[in-house]
């Protein structure tokens, strides 16, 4: 008379089958989210009305602005780019404190947004500060859609001119780009991949163990095989996805190719450099 089979502890099944969820899951976002491209910009900052106090408020003013704009992506910029100008103005009378300006002006000068002007009445010199460094988010957001919009115009309209073709005109050029693009997608299904693989090693070897006998009754068989066969399915759908998802990302890197063409006006040349997928 054969052994009936008692299949491994409750909790022990749970947690297996808890932890090919939490695998999965963990892998859906595998691939890094994109980060925002850094933008340029000068910061300058003005003190001269703040009082006694104007250049330690300009110094620690200084200090954490710039902590906020390189976390926000926010680079030190030449006389080519966007200007962040801070303006600091002491108010007396009965409620003294501080007027701040924000003003982001382009690089020939001109307003690429309205001014904002906050007031912090009664505010010492650390409650300024920090109030400045709150208020710069909605300043950054501003430059980097000044930025976006930069970016996203011509660059042949971008001159003020209609160019003309030199003579003779060269045919494009064909390039091989980098797989830059590419790197999430193919990262993801490398990802996915190496999930799968190590969840395929791990339910073999629940797998393999022959059934053992219950120490504490003999009539009853431990098995780890369920848990496995579970395991087992998680990681082949991780791996199948992971192999999609590279060859999706190989595909792309293939067909992607750079476009380059002269073009010339009185006093301008250069080229024009687009990419396409095919």
């Amino acid at each position: 008379m054969g052994h009936p089979v008692q299949q491994a502890p409750r909790r022990l099944i749970a947690f297996a089958v808890a932890a090919a969820i939490q695998i999965g899951a963990g892998a859906a976002v595998a691939a890094p989210t994109p980060e925002p491209e850094p933008v340029e910009a000068r910061l300058e900052i003005d003190t001269s009305q703040a009082g006694a106090g104007g250049e330690v408020l300009h110094r620690r003013i200084d200090e954490r602005a710039n902590i906020v704009l390189r976390h926000a992506k926010v680079l030190p910029g030449d006389r080519y780019d966007a200007t962040l100008e801070i303006a600091v103005r002491e108010v007396e009378g009965d409620e003294p404190g501080y007027v701040v300006i924000f003003e982001l002006r382009a690089a020939d000068g001109s307003a690429l947004d309205e001014p904002a002007e906050i007031a912090c009445s009664l505010c010492t010199e650390t409650e300024l500060v920090a109030r400045v460094e709150t208020e710069l988010e909605p300043v950054i957001a501003a430059l980097r859609a000044h930025a976006d919009s930069s970016d996203e115009r011509d660059p042949i309209e971008s001159l003020g001119e209609d160019p003309r073709p030199l003579e003779p005109v060269d045919p494009p050029t064909e390039l091989t780009p980098a797989p830059r693009g590419h790197l999430g997608l193919l990262a993801g299904g490398v990802t996915l991949l190496a999930l799968g693989a190590g969840s395929l090693a791990t339910a073999v070897a629940l797998i393999v163990p022959e059934p053992k006998v219950d120490q504490d009754d003999p009539l009853f068989l431990i098995t780890t095989r369920p848990v496995g066969y579970t395991l087992l399915a998680g990681a082949a759908a991780l791996a199948v996805t992971g192999a999609v998802l590279t060859a999706v990302a190989v595909r792309k890197r293939r067909q992607a190719q750079w476009s380059v063409a002269p073009y010339g006006a009185p006093g301008h040349v250069g080229g024009v450099v687009s990419w396409s997928f095919r």
